[in-house]
């Protein structure tokens, strides 16, 4: 069953192939774009510039989806289209169907779901929400602006979809359940962080900032330990968890377009200390960074935003690898420290050229 599934993508990928090949270059800009480590190394500084608590969103939702994806990943252990088509016996007696390889094709873990697809729809529909909150907190009584939101950020999701397919990495019914899976997380946790009562701040507060903090560490603990379990439980029962990795070098036309951070294990190490810093550094202050911008300098934020940004990439540029786990413990530290840079260092360094007096960092 699950063969004439994927012979069914096969099908529709060569024609989105051949339909699309003079978009290639567009393809290939959406499939950048949308790339979950452009989100947390790019879209998450920028977003914090401009609202703390939007970037913060931003942050759970991406990082969540990420592990969620990974997860997921290795209990489905799905093949992605490049390599099926010459592992697969379904074709046996008839000639192979050839899938166009691109510089973008050749990623190492297992196909669903599309970690792509899921996080585009995390962020556009966490934009919807934001543009909302704006027409909402100014009061502004039209829906006008949906007419034309809805179907951009809709095209959006779609130009999303065929780029992956596009390129071979997936086949359409794992950039569906993707979509599914995004476009359900974003809402689902923003209603836990939400402004101006992030963890039911201010008259319904329920929980102290540390009680909360400590509650979020032990989530990020536990999620960190079923990605443990996981692997492990895989190798137990006889299942190498990096099988994919191995699939990906053997049918990779140019195996130089191979990247560590497209292996599941990177993935996990990244969302897992994004998690974790989130947990440990998002308190109610975010909250108030939001709501005192007029006490912030716009110069100020700017270039703090670059100098920290620069600053981080040339760190993780640095980290060597030829120890793995050298290689993952200090990525796993670098995400735990981004929270804390973009989330509380950076606007409290755009707040003081405007404090009158010290203010209690740790809210």
């Amino acid at each position: 069953m699950k063969d004439h599934l994927y012979a069914l993508g096969v099908t529709c990928i060569q024609l989105i192939q051949y339909w699309c090949s003079d978009y290639a270059p567009f393809l290939e800009q959406v499939n950048n774009f949308y790339n979950p480590n452009n989100v947390l190394d790019i879209l998450f500084p920028v977003i914090s510039f401009v609202d703390s608590v939007f970037a913060s969103q931003l942050l759970l939702v991406t990082s969540f989806g990420g592990w969620l994806n990974c997860i997921l990943k290795w209990w489905f252990l799905e093949d992605r289209p490049y390599w099926w088509v010459h592992e697969t016996n379904y074709y046996i007696g008839s000639e192979r169907p050839k899938l166009l390889q691109t510089s973008q094709t050749c990623e190492t873990g297992p196909g669903n779901p599309s970690g792509h697809t899921s996080t585009a729809a995390s962020v556009l529909v966490l934009a919807i929400m934001w543009i909302s909150h704006i027409f909402n907190d100014r009061k502004w009584k039209t829906s006008l602006w949906k007419y034309a939101v809805y179907p951009l950020f809709g095209s959006q999701l779609i130009s999303v979809m065929l780029a992956r397919m596009y390129i071979g990495t997936h086949f359409p019914h794992q950039c569906i359940v993707g979509g599914m899976i995004g476009a359900f997380l974003a809402p689902a946790l923003c209603i836990y962080i939400s402004d101006p009562y992030i963890w039911q701040y201010g008259s319904y507060l329920k929980y102290s900032p540390k009680q909360s903090i400590k509650f979020h560490m032990t989530c990020a603990v536990t999620a960190i330990a079923l990605c443990l379990v996981t692997y492990h439980t895989l190798l137990l029962s006889g299942i190498d968890p990096d099988y994919t990795v191995r699939l990906a070098f053997r049918w990779c036309d140019n195996p130089d377009d191979i990247h560590v951070s497209t292996t599941p294990m990177f993935a996990m190490v990244q969302c897992t200390g994004a998690m974790l810093g989130w947990a440990m550094f998002v308190t109610p202050a975010v909250a108030r960074f939001r709501h005192d911008t007029y006490k912030r300098s716009f110069i100020v934020s700017a270039v703090s935003t670059i100098l920290i940004t620069y600053g981080l990439h040339c760190a993780e540029a640095a980290i060597p690898d030829d120890n793995i786990t050298t290689f993952y413990s200090l990525n796993f530290i670098i995400n735990i420290i981004k929270p804390l840079l973009y989330l509380r260092v950076l606007p409290e360094l755009s707040m003081l050229p405007f404090k009158d007096k010290p203010q209690n960092f740790i809210n």
